[in-house]
């Protein structure tokens, strides 16, 4: 029996990524007869949220693999984890995809806040669960599997963290679509201001050196500079 590369190289189209989620929706409701919901960010939200489609493909679908555990152990269903990997699997057969075509691997990375209480808790995935956030970022629904973008709030501070390959551009559309949706006039302090409200529990930069949160301003500029630029000259890398 042949088995899955371990990396996936298939270039996810919009089209094609659609035909491969329908595919895995079917497995899932199969699985667990129900609907299963995943927060997901990266480049799938890239390709596929209908006000952005800013790029035109990634090689994988990061989603946040610990949440959806705890979700589903919560509902009574221990081996959530089993039948999720096994469906996933089975489409990377299916379409001639890598095992990592669809993958938590950021998970070990994404950070944990504290409540009043001082209780850990997921903030990225609660905040994506909002209703305000499932209405707005929901980029596929089917029965079977429905995957939510993280809040662009988040996305923007996770991409800052990396700030590498399409990070600096994913977070200029992003902005772009707020000016566009909003009117916000993004200043670098007006980004710092907005994320260190909405994300500075979980991301913690009341603990950065002064040396580390320059870092981060230094990219914030950059990120606002790209916007300026697009709304002077041309698109940024469209």
């Amino acid at each position: 029996m042949s088995h899955p590369k371990e990396h996936n190289e298939v270039m996810l189209t919009r089209e094609l990524l659609l035909v491969v989620l329908h595919h895995l929706a079917a497995r899932i409701l199969k699985s667990f007869g129900h609907t299963v919901r995943l927060v997901v960010h990266g480049g799938a939200v890239m390709v596929l949220h209908p006000r952005l489609a800013s790029r035109p493909s990634t090689r994988d679908v990061d989603y946040n693999h610990r949440s959806f555990e705890v979700e589903w152990r919560n509902r009574g269903v221990h081996d959530a984890t089993i039948r999720l990997n096994a469906c996933i699997a089975a489409t990377a057969k299916k379409f001639n995809l890598g095992a990592d075509w669809m993958n938590a691997q950021a998970d070990v990375s994404l950070p944990f806040a504290r409540d009043t209480y001082g209780n850990l808790y997921d903030p990225i995935w609660t905040d994506a669960m909002t209703p305000d956030n499932v209405r707005i970022n929901t980029i596929f629904a089917c029965p079977g599997l429905e995957l939510v973008g993280v809040s662009w709030s988040w996305a923007v501070a996770l991409k800052l963290v990396r700030y590498k390959k399409h990070d600096p551009y994913d977070i200029a559309h992003i902005l772009h679509l707020g000016q566009k949706q909003k009117g916000v006039q993004w200043t670098p302090q007006l980004l710092e201001g907005w994320l260190t409200t909405m994300c500075g529990n979980g991301m913690g930069y009341a603990a950065y050196s002064s040396t580390q949160m320059e870092g981060v301003r230094n990219k914030m500029r950059h990120a606002v500079g790209l916007v300026e630029n697009s709304r002077a000259n041309s698109p940024f890398y469209l």
